[in-house]
Order: C-alpha cells, then structure tokens, then sequence
C-alpha cells in the first residue's frame, strides 16, 4: 500500500505544481497585450484632449461673460448717472417753478 501511496502522491505533487501554473505568454500573446495598451493609450489621450478642449472652451466663456457683464454694470453706472443727472435738473426745475410761483402769488396779492 505504501507503494501506491507514494506513487498516487508524487503523481498528485505534479498535477498541482503544473496545473497551479502562472499566467502563458507567448509572441502572440505579448502582441495582443501591446495592441490593447497601444489602443488604450489613444482613447486615452484623444479623451484627455477633449476635456481640456472643454476646460478651454469653459474659461473663455466664463471671461466673455464677465467681459458683457464689466460691460452691463458700466453701462447700468452711466445710465444711473445720467438719470440723477436729470432727476436733479428736474427737481431744481420744480423748485424754481415753486419759487416763481410763489413770487407771482405774491405780487398778485399785493395788487
């Protein structure tokens, strides 16, 4: 028995040192692997391009947008200006009309 005991160990020993082999390569296999880094590589760069693209496309509309918004606000400033400009001039202007108003009413009732 001992006999078949060594034999059927020994023959066990091999089949899992063999069958706990690694992983194959081959040329064939090397090529396949350089194909797929190689291919990887491009989708790689070529969506590493477009999101700068992106990125660059997002930065310049973000300075136009403050460029037109710079733009408004000085616009919006001038108007406002020139409104209390003309809400001054109108004002003197009611006040001078009181005045002259008055001054008439005045000289009405001096009569």
């Amino acid at each position: 028995m001992s006999m078949l005991r060594t034999a059927f160990a020994a023959s066990a020993r091999s089949a899992v040192a063999t069958s706990s082999r690694g992983f194959h390569s081959s040329p064939v296999s090397l090529k396949v692997t350089d194909k797929v880094a190689e291919v990887a590589d491009k989708v790689n760069k070529k969506v590493g391009k477009s999101l700068a693209s992106a990125i660059e496309k997002g930065e310049q509309a973000t300075e136009k947008t403050k460029e037109t918004l710079g733009a408004v606000k000085e616009k919006a400033s001038e108007v406002s200006s020139v409104a209390g400009q003309k809400a001054n001039q109108t004002a003197a202007g009611a006040r001078e009309g009181a005045k002259d108003f008055k001054q008439d009413v005045e000289k009405e009732a001096r009569k």
